[in-house]
């Protein structure tokens, strides 16, 4: 008998696993529209997830998905979702969704994890006027299906109204949100969460945050709005948890949980300023039901604050081309745009008035500290060798509109302090860090404001005859935990030696600050 080598064995057994089993190593999970089978989706395993082909349900659909670079657009006639390859989160129209795990883009399809993949088609199909559901039947190995177990919604107890509480990742048990109530008089505002079933919720503390965490109800999350300004607050959901995020510049006085019925209360303290301001009449919010319009916040006494941000300064110039210094640049136009404002008896304050340099983080915590109703951060762009482009950007803190929009976001977040000599890949880790969680509620719940300022902003320098770009979204530090709308400007490119000639012009910079300023009163004159 002829014996092989280990070796050689070893080789021929790989070779036989290559080219002579069959591949069924791929699975599908079976889409159904009702009961009305659409076809099987292709999946594929990640850790603890089942991703599937978000292309192939797009498909099944007929919706149109038109993929450019690391980003696939899905369209329901006038509504539209878009993923962008590592990001945690999509866009569905305006609304910016989390994802249980990362969207992956891989051999020209985008991947989704199955539960958030149902949920944001399911919302699609919704808001595109079709009443359908889609749900997932049998997962399908090499041909043969194979039951999948889903677990059971949450069911009443025979005797009780209390229904189960699913067990989180972490196997600690969170109750279920029934509401949220609100009240205030002259030394407080209080917020009182309703919950039911096993456990007490999570509360996390924060500067300026409390997050309190339950296990996650309906989807999409119903509207928990804030009626009184002092106070932000935002909803998603996490996977298996529901987070409440409540943000504001009032000091906590205390929270505390109490029975019968089960609630936690947050009490803010309010400050002398505002002690004399009316009470209003507590507003009710229903989890179990559409979120009923808000009660309008009370109005602002005194002048209207904005916080005009001039980017980088001191030991950090920003791009440098054609003989300028974005620093210089940023900070000449900010002076003028909050000279301008105060003409028109609006209360605005720079982040920096000299050549000093402030971290990213620092700039939206004095906004947020100022109260501010507006932050606009003020930069000069810059292209590699071999690229040009010319004309005004604005961008809100979002996933980004494309490759270059990403590019930017990583070199503007490359600031040098705190990054031991590792600056670049420090930043691009900060950058990478914001696409997992632009969930964030304090931001999440701005981003439509946000866009709202930007057009506002982007019309009136049209209309001032400056060369606008566009509108764009990306992952900027610099707007991260923005408590009130908040933008980045980008001037223009230094690196273009006609635009760079402008930039320097004293009286080009007064022509754009007089563009912004008409966008900021435009702004704040409708909202």
């Amino acid at each position: 008998m002829l014996r092989l080598p280990e070796c050689k064995v070893k080789f021929l057994l790989f070779l036989f696993f290559v080219f002579f089993l069959p591949a069924d190593a791929e699975s599908a999970l079976q889409l159904f529209s009702g009961s009305q089978p659409l076809g099987n989706v292709k999946s594929v395993k990640q850790g603890a997830y089942t991703l599937v082909s978000a292309t192939e349900m797009a498909s099944f659909l007929e919706f149109q998905a038109v993929a450019k670079d690391d980003t696939l657009v899905v369209t329901a006639g006038r509504n539209k979702m878009q993923l962008v390859s590592g990001a945690s989160a999509a866009w569905l129209d305006v609304e910016l969704v989390p994802l249980a795990a990362s969207c992956v883009q891989q051999n020209g399809q985008w991947f989704l994890e199955s539960g958030s993949a149902l949920k944001l088609f399911n919302s699609l199909l919704s808001r595109s006027g079709k009443s359908v559901s889609l749900r997932w039947g049998a997962e399908v190995n090499g041909g043969t299906p194979v039951p999948v177990v889903t677990p059971p919604a949450p069911t009443k107890a025979p005797s009780s109204s209390v229904p189960e509480v699913p067990v989180a990742s972490s196997s600690s048990v969170r109750p279920l949100l029934k509401g949220v109530r609100w009240g205030i008089d002259d030394e407080k505002i209080r917020v009182v969460l309703d919950f039911e079933g096993n456990g007490e919720p999570e509360v996390q503390r924060g500067a300026g945050s409390v997050k309190v965490f339950f296990s996650s109800g309906p989807w999409p999350v119903p509207g928990v709005p804030s009626p009184y300004r002092e106070v932000n607050v935002g909803a998603i959901n996490f996977g298996d948890r529901l987070l409440i995020d409540f943000g504001s510049s009032l000091g906590v006085q205390e929270i505390i949980s109490l029975d019968a019925p089960k609630r936690l209360v947050i009490d803010y303290r309010r400050s002398t300023a505002s002690s004399g301001a009316p009470a209003y009449p507590p507003v009710v919010v229903d989890a179990t039901r559409p979120t009923p319009a808000p009660n309008p916040p009370p109005s602002r006494k005194g002048k209207r604050i904005v916080v005009v941000d001039a980017g980088h300064g001191g030991k950090d110039p920003g791009a440098v081309a054609n003989k300028i210094r974005e620093k210089d640049l940023n900070l000449s136009v900010a002076r003028m745009v909050v000279a301008r404002l105060k003409e028109f008896g609006i209360d605005a304050r720079l982040t920096r008035d000299s050549d000093v340099y402030l971290t990213l983080r620092r700039r939206t915590e004095i906004a947020n500290t100022m109260n501010a109703d507006l932050f606009i951060s003020i930069h000069g762009n810059a292209l590699p060798p071999g690229k040009s482009a010319t004309g005004m950007e604005i961008y809100l803190m979002a996933l980004p509109t494309d490759k270059d929009a990403m590019e930017l976001a990583r070199f503007e977040n490359r600031e040098l302090a705190e990054d031991n000599g590792d600056s670049t890949k420090a930043a691009d880790k900060r950058t990478q860090m914001l696409l997992a969680i632009l969930g964030n509620m304090q931001q999440n719940a701005k981003i439509s404001e946000s866009t709202g300022f930007a057009e506002d902003l982007f019309n009136a320098g049209k209309s001032g005859g400056l060369k606008m770009r566009r509108v764009a979204q990306a992952p900027f530090y610099v707007l991260r935990g923005a408590a009130m709308p908040a933008v980045l400007v980008e001037l223009g490119f230094l690196t273009d030696r006609q635009e760079a000639k402008l930039l320097a012009d004293k009286t080009y910079q007064r022509k754009m600050a007089a563009a912004l300023t008409v966008g900021i009163r435009e702004y704040l004159k409708n909202n």
